[in-house]
């Protein structure tokens, strides 16, 4: 699992809290400091962070990245 932050996110603070709580370990991926990965992000289609990286599949709505945090902890 990845997740893909930026320096400045709350949102990206409150899923890396949520990925924490949830008693999992994620790649924290700053898109700031690695070029590469701000690319694959945007060639993606996202235009913001948080987006969970999962099996493969990337989520970028909040919401649907919570409940992914969810399932896979269970």
């Amino acid at each position: 699992m990845k997740l893909y932050t930026k320096t400045i996110c709350p949102k990206c603070l409150w899923v890396k809290s949520e990925i924490q709580q949830a008693g999992l370990e994620a790649d924290i991926i700053n898109i700031d400091q690695d070029e590469q990965a701000r690319q694959k992000i945007i060639d993606a289609g996202f235009l913001s962070v948080p987006v969970l990286e999962f099996e493969g599949k990337l989520i970028g709505d909040v919401k649907e990245v919570i409940s992914q945090i969810e399932l896979i902890a269970q």
